[in-house]
């Protein structure tokens, strides 16, 4: 059953999450937390319009997605979390430089540091993107590495 469902709705859902959130990675996981949503409430649900529920469970989805951006992607140590080295007068670098510089990265790098922040680890991070544990090191360590050397300039 779940099967038919991802047939018939994935490409659907998928093109509304693009629309809306512009980052096709992003689109893909919020796609799949809706289907995993659909199938854990199907047992305990069943909707007399079910492409209507199911879009109402992607609204809100996207709603919990925007709601999460803004709380994780600016934590208050931020600062401290691109350059473990700096000092206390420095960490007041402007989080609007660091959000810049986040969004001038490539998608291969801005991904995996974006989920090093949301507090993956290395091998989560892997496992999301569809790479070795080693290339998500180098790429998270490639994208702080570029993030301080922008905002110093």
């Amino acid at each position: 059953m779940l099967e038919e469902l991802v047939q018939n709705y994935y490409d659907r859902i998928q093109y509304y999450f693009i629309q809306r959130v512009k980052d096709r990675y992003y689109a893909e996981d919020l796609t799949q937390e809706v289907f995993l949503k659909v199938l854990l409430a199907l047992p305990k649900q069943q909707p007399e319009n079910f492409e209507a529920w199911l879009f109402t469970i992607a609204k809100f989805t996207l709603y919990d997605f925007y709601r999460r951006k803004k709380i994780i992607f600016l934590p208050e140590d931020f600062a401290a979390y691109i350059d473990h080295d700096q000092s206390s007068a420095q960490k007041s670098v402007d989080q609007s430089a660091l959000m810049d510089s986040i969004n001038r990265l490539s998608d291969k790098l801005r991904r995996p540091f974006i989920l090093s922040i949301r507090g993956y680890n290395y091998q989560e991070i892997a496992a999301i993107i569809g790479v070795k544990e080693s290339t998500v090191k180098s790429r998270i360590f490639q994208a702080r590495q570029k993030i301080k050397k922008q905002v110093k300039e």
